[in-house]
């Protein structure tokens, strides 16, 4: 908000969340908003070392063409980083889908991805993909990111409206790869959002897997507070930690994923990343 009035680049593609926290490291992805500031909140509650992705070409028409290559751009900063896995990879929404892509190439590049955590990130079939690029699903979105902030002005509403409409064009052409790593997906308890048609022109019917069991093969599903649009914000956030939690200590050790992998390194890998 304060930068509202301003045309400096204030925006960090590659957020710290928390610097010092313990291991393994978790990175995630923004949202179609393509800002990862609302995951901040995350670090006051969460033990791990933390790093929020968002998207460079916030408000402009150019950047990323396909969320493959956004996937290559995130992927080489996250080896920045941590140059070798084990990586926790996770997506927002939309970033769901970008951190998908994300593991599923680590992953065929010999990478060990430890787990991937999606948060209310929905299958949508090739036809409603189809289907859905005729809709003004950006006009919606606006909408609501207007309810929740009234106080936005027309300025970021602008830069919002060309960041979402260009995220959603490469949305709507990614077919997302069938993935067998661990997953958990996050949805929250209130799921009208998306159920209600407000958020979609298509019913997402009465799956509790947002329609992955046909794409993923080790999958688990957790309950969030919240709804979709309000999983990060303060009222719900010390909740989501707690899944987290939940999650990373499930989480098999060092030894176990290097057995899983046999084209791992452990040697460099465990001096990068301790248990």
């Amino acid at each position: 908000m304060a930068a509202e009035d301003s045309d400096d680049d204030f925006l960090i593609e590659f957020l710290p969340i928390k610097k010092k926290g313990i291991h393994p490291r978790m990175f995630i992805v923004h949202d179609v908003t393509g800002m990862a500031t609302p995951f901040m909140r995350l670090g006051a509650y969460m033990p791990n070392e933390m790093w929020a992705i968002g998207d460079k070409y916030f408000g402009s028409a150019g950047g990323f063409p396909m969320i493959e290559d956004m996937a290559d751009h995130y992927i080489s900063l996250i080896r920045g980083v941590q140059p070798h896995g084990p990586y926790v990879i996770s997506g927002y929404s939309m970033g769901g889908l970008v951190a998908l892509v994300m593991a599923d190439k680590l992953k065929k590049a010999g990478e060990i991805i430890t787990h991937l955590i999606i948060f209310d990130t929905i299958f949508i079939p090739l036809r409603e993909r189809q289907s859905l690029k005729a809709s003004d699903w950006t006009a919606r979105a606006i909408d609501r990111i207007s309810k929740n902030f009234p106080e936005i002005g027309e300025k970021w509403k602008t830069k919002l409206s060309t960041e979402i409409r260009k995220n959603l064009d490469a949305m709507w052409e990614l077919d997302p790869p069938h993935y067998d790593g661990p997953t958990t997906l996050v949805v929250p308890k209130d799921r009208i959002w998306y159920r209600s048609g407000h958020a979609s022109d298509f019913d997402t019917g009465a799956d509790d897997l947002n329609g992955w069991e046909h794409r993923m093969s080790n999958l688990a599903m957790k309950v969030a507070p919240g709804r979709h649009d309000t999983m990060f914000t303060p009222a719900h956030v010390k909740g989501l930690a707690a899944v987290l939690k939940e999650i990373f200590a499930e989480f098999p050790t060092l030894e176990v994923c290097y057995s899983r992998n046999l084209s791992s390194r452990p040697p460099v890998l465990t001096k990068s990343l301790p248990s």
